[in-house]
């Protein structure tokens, strides 16, 4: 980053230089120095200043390209899968207990889950949970 900066910095410098030294030789000038083609070229670096920092950034930076190609769709196409998420499936049981209240008071997660593969499932696809 810091050499495409330093990169970035020299040219606008350079390319600036005509424009910026014709327009302080023109301010001490009694009759300005003002040629056509001399004009033209300074014109000429600056729009080269604007067009060439993206040039620069694609040949010193990975990153630049990247979002280039994945801003134009451009490069070769990856098929890129979705992720995929597992989510784990935890039971937990509530075991009986004596401590002096009715046993029928307490119920636990695995007779509500016993209960619903008897709606949902039919005999022969039910699992045992012993």
């Amino acid at each position: 980053v810091t050499k495409m900066l330093a990169v970035v910095v020299i040219l606008f410098a350079v390319l600036w230089m005509p424009y910026r030294t014709l327009v302080v030789v023109n301010s001490f000038l009694k009759d300005a120095y003002l040629d056509n083609w001399f004009v033209l070229f300074c014109r000429l670096c600056i729009y080269m200043n604007s067009a060439i920092n993206p040039i620069i950034y694609n040949a010193m930076s990975q990153k630049f390209r990247a979002a280039f190609h994945k801003l134009c769709h451009c490069g070769p196409q990856r098929s890129e899968k979705p992720p995929t998420y597992s989510v784990a499936l935890t039971y937990s049981v509530i075991k009986e207990t004596s401590n002096g209240e009715s046993p029928d008071h307490y119920t636990t997660e695995l007779d509500d889950i016993r209960g619903a593969a008897e709606e949902l499932l039919p005999e022969r696809k039910r699992l045992s949970f012993k």
